[in-house]
């Protein structure tokens, strides 16, 4: 038992407090909405994905072909044409922790406090130094442990700060496994560290304009994850 590290730069498609929540209205569990903006140039973010010894427990030996299957369902969805931007998810590290013992940061179920811990950890262990090997933009932490935004409301599927991209403390997210739809939560949290709002947020009824009166669409960062939702969509 142990820490498993698997690095160079992993394509998906190639393998078979303060923060911005989602939660479920699914049989099950999550939240998240959408926007349009300008084409831009190609962005790649390099990500550091970690597995906790829950993962590892749940899914044994299958745990790193299910996380890079959630990870290309995720760049799956930051290449869909409604995002009008092109960018590129890249997973160039992922850590898996085989034992809780070997966890070097902790780990609750109180999801404010499990993103703070994991977010101080990863960045300890990146390297800023432009072109590292050992660099990457943000972080996520994929557990089994039923997280809690507070006492007795455990329904938050994901956690991360808004707009924390380029806060090397602060870039990271905490995401409950709850199946493949995992993806579309990881998919959602990203956009919160990449600073977009909830779907229902004002500044999405401000940039439809006055001429829409109708109910605001949810895609990937619609409130909650619901059937009312399209999270392949922006």
């Amino acid at each position: 038992m142990g820490k498993r590290d698997t690095d160079a730069d992993t394509d998906p498609d190639q393998s078979g407090g303060d923060g911005e929540e989602r939660t479920s209205g699914l049989p099950g569990r999550s939240r998240r909405r959408k926007r349009s903006v300008g084409v831009s140039r190609k962005h790649t973010v390099e990500t550091l994905v970690v597995a906790d010894s829950k993962m590892y427990r749940y899914h044994g030996n299958d745990v790193e072909h299910y996380v890079l299957t959630l990870m290309s369902v995720v760049r799956g969805v930051y290449r869909s044409p409604s995002l009008k931007n092109h960018i590129n998810i890249v997973v160039v590290k992922l850590i898996i922790f085989e034992s809780i013992w070997d966890t070097p940061f902790n780990l609750t179920s109180n999801a404010a406090l499990t993103l703070k811990e994991f977010c101080l950890w990863q960045s300890s262990i990146n390297d800023f130094t432009p072109f590292s090997e050992k660099h990457h933009d943000t972080a996520i932490l994929l557990t089994r442990e039923d997280i809690c935004r507070a006492k007795g409301k455990c329904d938050t599927l994901g956690l991360a700060e808004l707009g924390s991209i380029c806060d090397k403390t602060r870039s990271c997210s905490v995401i409950e496994d709850n199946g493949i739809s995992a993806a579309f939560t990881i998919a959602h949290e990203l956009g919160h560290v990449f600073n977009l709002p909830h779907d229902d947020d004002r500044r999405c009824r401000e940039e439809l304009g006055d001429s829409f009166t109708g109910d605001l669409p949810f895609h990937v960062m619609a409130p909650t994850l619901d059937h009312n939702a399209s999270p392949w969509d922006w």
